[in-house]
């Protein structure tokens, strides 16, 4: 079994194709790193656990080979990619600069509802760090950054930050389990992203969102989460 049923389940008693259930549940799991790097995705025990035909499977790892969140090999052996150093600063660099532009959008336009939402969401990380809940902390972690980007109304944009994303997902989680912090520093540059965004200021928004992102890349390195600077 990859991931527990409830993430797993498919059902036909819906309107949706099983191909994009079943792409959802993938990118669940690639997103939460419950898929570790360099972990193989046969088909057959796949199929097995989602209760359905090869077929739907198939066109739902493909469509993640395209977006490049996991590689099929010579013998079409389908795995998750290993991160070369130098593959996550590229990451990291495309990151700063989409999520950055997608921040500057959103800050005049979130309502002050949707800021209180974040802060709530900050809190929930830091409970989540405390009681070593790491599933609860990528879920709010990434309904925090995602608030922000889809407020920006770029859908061509959002869907390139979501795609990052999937291929950066399994080696966040591992430099979350790793650093295990539970002293706040995660949240420092979340702290600041939201304070940008109560003065309204597109530019110090951009600046926040690029600096928290860049961050990343030492603790997904190390497993040590960046000081607070």
């Amino acid at each position: 079994m990859f991931i527990a049923n409830t993430v797993t389940k498919v059902t036909r008693q819906t309107t949706e194709p099983l191909r994009d259930q079943i792409l959802q549940r993938c990118r669940l799991m690639l997103m939460g790193g419950h898929i570790v790097p360099g972990q193989k995705l046969p088909l057959r025990p796949l199929a097995e656990e989602f209760e359905t035909s090869l077929m739907p499977v198939r066109d739902a790892l493909n469509r993640l080979v395209a977006d490049g969140a996991l590689e099929m090999s010579n013998s079409r052996t389908i795995r998750v990619p290993d991160m070369s150093d130098e593959r996550l600063l590229e990451l990291h660099e495309i990151r700063r600069s989409l999520e950055g532009l997608a921040a500057e959008y959103a800050a005049p336009l979130l309502s002050n509802a949707a800021i209180s939402r974040l802060e709530q969401l900050i809190d929930d990380m830091e409970t989540a760090l405390r009681s070593g809940d790491y599933d609860t902390y990528i879920s709010s972690h990434y309904s925090f950054h995602f608030t922000i980007y889809t407020a920006a109304g770029r859908p061509t944009l959002l869907g390139m930050i979501d795609v990052l994303w999937l291929q950066v997902g399994p080696w966040f989680r591992q430099g979350i389990e790793r650093a295990n912090s539970t002293d706040g520093k995660p949240n420092a540059g979340h702290k600041r992203i939201v304070a940008a965004l109560r003065a309204r200021d597109p530019v110090a928004t951009r600046a926040s969102v690029e600096h928290d992102v860049f961050a990343n890349i030492e603790y997904i390195r190390k497993g040590e989460f960046p000081l607070a600077g």
